[in-house]
């Protein structure tokens, strides 16, 4: 198939649709909804204007928003459809309060829009990618004008081009649902210890996403001479907050000069984060050296918006 490019009827709306989860480019999210739709539902006959799976992925902060959707059969030139995609929150008659961002296309176009909706008639619009594989097709964008949504439920829609009233198929509207993140940051790290001295760290996790992490599980990584004492467990941390735990640790005279601390923090679903901080060791052949604890790596994972969302890649 040889897809016009031509750009994409914008529709502004509020009554229309979401995408499919292939296999598109990593990214990550804070708002993640998929759904399945009946194949031979559609009110044309022609496996084009058909939508049999949809998802979304969307980022608040950056304005990143991600998407695809499987038809059931390729789409043709001379069988289009304008296409649209959108994450909004539900009421009673379904997904279509505002604000809402999504995508618009032609099926048999190359192009593609993102679209920022804030009301009737208050669209905002910009050039997105589009990319296409018979039946499938993916979008994605980030714009500054794309953030601070937090949509509840996403929605697609094939219609007529040129022609909204004429609806040939509605998937959706399909739960949207936040994903938690985690970072860990270890402070009050010593620039020196002594031999068998106990120093106390502080250890601040934080999730700065949009659902809670479940409980946390802790583990500091062993070392010669390193003992660490700290709670095996952290209560789940809520969206937007955070918790601080103390850390114990202690070196003995068998410890290496510099020792590396590492501790990891595991939420659900394999929702993980670490800090890595070097602690120096004064020995008496040392002459009272060793440097500051520099800071490690700070290193937190956040979700990737494929299924399954145990899939984690880093911040």
């Amino acid at each position: 198939m040889s897809r016009r490019p031509v750009r994409a009827v914008l529709a502004t709306p509020f009554a229309i649709l979401a995408l499919v989860l292939l296999p598109a480019s990593p990214a990550s999210a804070a708002f993640v909804g998929e759904g399945k739709d009946a194949a031979g539902d559609a009110a044309d006959p022609h496996p084009g204007r058909d939508i049999v799976s949809v998802g979304l992925a969307y980022d608040r902060r950056t304005g990143r928003l991600d998407g695809a959707v499987r038809l059931a059969g390729e789409p043709s030139g001379d069988a289009p459809a304008n296409l649209t995609l959108f994450a909004g929150r539900r009421t009673s008659s379904g997904c279509n309060r505002y604000p809402a961002v999504g995508f618009a296309t032609l099926t048999d176009s190359r192009n593609a829009d993102w679209v920022r909706l804030d009301g009737a008639g208050q669209a905002r619009n910009g050039a997105a990618s589009k990319t296409y594989d018979g039946a499938s097709e993916e979008y994605a964008a980030t714009s500054r004008t794309l953030r601070g949504v937090r949509p509840d439920c996403v929605i697609a829609q094939l219609t007529a081009p040129g022609n909204l009233a004429v609806v040939y198929d509605t998937a959706g509207p399909f739960k949207m649902r936040g994903l938690p993140e985690l970072t860990a940051k270890l402070s009050r790290v010593p620039s020196v210890m002594r031999a068998g001295r106990t120093r106390t760290l502080r250890l601040t996790l934080r999730n700065r996403g949009d659902a809670s992490t479940g409980r946390i599980r802790l583990k500091a990584k062993g070392a010669r001479g390193l003992r660490v004492r700290l709670p095996k467990t952290v209560r789940t941390i809520a969206a937007g907050k955070r918790r601080t735990v103390n850390v114990r640790v202690t070196l003995s005279s068998r410890a290496r000069t510099s020792t590396d601390l590492r501790i990891t923090a595991t939420a659900k679903d394999g929702l993980r984060a670490r800090d890595e901080r070097s602690l120096y060791l004064r020995k008496p052949s040392a002459g009272g050296g060793g440097g500051g604890g520099a800071d490690g790596p700070n290193l937190c994972f956040r979700y990737h918006w494929q299924p399954p969302f145990s899939q984690l890649v880093p911040c």
